[in-house]
């Protein structure tokens, strides 16, 4: 039964013994760069003596719904295994008080670190390392799902055909850019320009955003530059190819442990 979200059946594929190796999926989801997940492992001996390994494997998918697998099996006889899964759904869209109260939580800090970056290399020198970086040292800040979602939704531009907003874009928010093309006029000399950006994908930090000129500055690496520098995107100009900006969120909104 389709459930409207991505998380749903898979394949568990239990020949294939995936569930035997730690941080492992099934097959289907292998090398997928689309999804984050997390595992748990416990181990249990009743008195009988027989030892059973449980392991539990969280999937995420890029629209926030999960896939929670679980695999019980005996080591010294690894015929003997369950799997299971079981869905969730993503968690519900979020008021716009609400948006601002998790800006407070982790915006301001992601701002000040990527402004104090400025000239550098940070981590592999790829715009996504960047983000990963500045990520690391905040306690309990969900991780990216793979290169595609950076937290709750703010603003989704798809070549200016359809926009959603659901906050202001805010210092601090994360603005990815996928297979786009800006042309317009910049400048006091109003120069045309032209210029693709994300292809397949990009990422950068937002430094500030105008609202009247729809124009955000981020900090960015491994684009136009090596080292960390802020660069000016001007949302009326996407041609085509999508933009979407994110607000980094706690693993509490998704009812997780606050770590992994």
């Amino acid at each position: 039964m389709e459930s409207g979200f991505i998380a749903n059946d898979i394949d568990l594929a239990v020949q294939s013994g995936w569930w035997k190796q730690a941080k492992q999926v099934p097959p289907v989801l292998q090398g997928r760069r689309d999804i984050h997940f997390e595992c748990d492992e416990s181990t249990t001996t009743n008195r009988g003596a027989k030892t059973t390994i449980t392991r539990v494997v969280t999937v995420l998918y890029q629209d926030y719904s999960q896939t929670v697998l679980t695999a019980r099996y005996d080591p010294y006889n690894v015929s003997d295994v369950e799997l299971e899964q079981r869905h969730e759904a993503p968690p519900r869209a979020l008021r716009q008080d609400q948006m601002e109260e998790y800006h407070e939580q982790f915006g301001r800090r992601l701002a000040e670190a990527a402004a104090s970056r400025k000239d550098t290399v940070v981590g592999d020198g790829t715009p996504r390392g960047l983000v990963l970086e500045l990520l690391r040292p905040l306690k309990g800040a969900l991780w990216p799902v793979g290169t595609r979602s950076y937290g709750a939704l703010v603003y989704s531009n798809m070549a200016n055909a359809s926009t959603q907003q659901h906050d202001a874009i805010r210092p601090g928010d994360i603005m990815s850019i996928r297979n786009a093309k800006f042309q317009g006029k910049h400048g006091p000399m109003h120069a045309k320009y032209s210029a693709e950006v994300g292809k397949p994908d990009h990422v950068a930090v937002v430094a500030e955003w105008d609202g009247t000129k729809k124009k955000v500055r981020a900090w960015e690496q491994g684009r136009e530059s090596k080292k960390v520098k802020m660069e000016s995107f001007k949302l009326d100009d996407l041609r085509s190819g999508e933009v979407k900006i994110w607000r980094v969120m706690p693993r509490s909104w998704l009812g997780w442990d606050s770590q992994p």
